[in-house]
């Protein structure tokens, strides 16, 4: 048994998330998974590792979640992530990525959830000026899929200024 607390991983069955919930097993940390399936594989969630078939929307669901296993850190990686179907279906992001996110982010307040961890994206960036890219880059998104992480990532700014939450976005290059 750890003396870790729990981490709370969206997108758990998915490419990126599988590969963190591993990394985190690896260091003896306790993970718990909510993952709709929608792109994630069940195969993927390692034994012992338990699995909540969910939407991070649906925050009755994920609550449950974060007070059944003490939840103390979110890794949110639950994410539509194409960028050309966000161009032919900006509604789809919007909901999935930001919508669920911003339900996701007041379950983690509701519950006292300290840490979250924002799997975001180098698309907020848009098509910089300079290369390499740095983190005082403006960010200018140039389709849905990137303002939809940058829209969360505002939101979780704004959370963190109002409530006892801190929060990192990861944004791959």
């Amino acid at each position: 048994m750890s003396n870790k607390p729990t981490v709370l991983v969206t997108g758990g069955a998915g490419y990126i998330g599988s590969h963190a919930v591993l990394a985190l097993t690896d260091a003896g940390w306790p993970v718990v998974v909510v993952d709709n399936l929608s792109t994630g594989f069940r195969f993927a969630i390692p034994d012992g590792v338990p699995l909540i078939e969910a939407d991070i929307g649906d925050q009755a669901a994920v609550e449950a979640v974060m007070r059944a296993h003490e939840v103390k850190a979110v890794m949110h990686f639950a994410g539509s992530i194409v960028v050309p179907e966000s161009v032919e279906n900006p509604l789809k992001y919007y909901h999935n990525n930001t919508v669920n996110s911003r339900a996701l982010i007041e379950s983690a307040v509701r519950c006292g959830v300290p840490h979250f961890i924002f799997s975001s994206t180098a698309a907020t960036y848009g098509v910089p000026e300079v290369s390499p890219i740095s983190e005082s880059c403006p960010q200018q998104p140039i389709n849905p899929y990137g303002m939809s992480k940058l829209m969360t990532e505002a939101m979780l700014a704004d959370v963190a200024a109002a409530h006892p939450i801190n929060y990192c976005a990861l944004r791959y290059f």
